[in-house]
């Protein structure tokens, strides 16, 4: 009997993804204030406290809008209001030395403090922003990308 309840709940797990843990998840929303969304592929979600974060998305915070993003190895990026960030590439895989941590700002201030990645790799952290690709060697940055329009 125990092993057919083992059993029953370990296919349930496999089969429902709301148990199974995301393998994509390189961090999560760690504060906000305001509105703010997470934009997956061709999926929009309302970004709330704890929303984990995946390789690939995109937050997009609104007028008033202000997010807190904590990332695996310890990253910190701060969004302010009316803000657009791409979480383009990130690896942290201490054990095989592979590290990467590439964002893409499309617009409004950013700031970001440096995490594990920062600290052992610091030549594999880039930030994007219009018009340049800034190599970041130091642990503070502050960005404000303003809207062409």
């Amino acid at each position: 009997m125990k092993t057919v309840a083992c059993g029953l709940l370990l296919m349930l797990l496999a089969v429902s993804p709301s148990y199974a843990l995301p393998v994509d998840t390189i961090g999560h929303i760690h504060s906000m204030k305001g509105t703010a969304f997470v934009h997956r592929g061709s999926v929009t979600l309302p970004a709330t406290v704890g929303t984990a974060l995946n390789r690939g998305d995109l937050i997009r915070t609104g007028k008033p809008g202000a997010v807190g993003i904590v990332l695996t190895d310890d990253t910190t990026i701060s969004l302010g209001p009316n803000s657009e960030l791409a979480l383009s590439d990130y690896t942290f895989d201490p054990t095989v030395g592979k590290f990467s941590l590439v964002v893409r700002m499309v617009k409004g201030t950013f700031a970001y403090i440096s995490g594990l990645i920062g600290k052992l790799a610091p030549d594999t952290v880039h930030l994007a922003i219009p018009d340049a690709v800034i190599a970041l060697r130091g642990t503070k940055l502050l960005v404000d990308v303003q809207d062409p329009g």
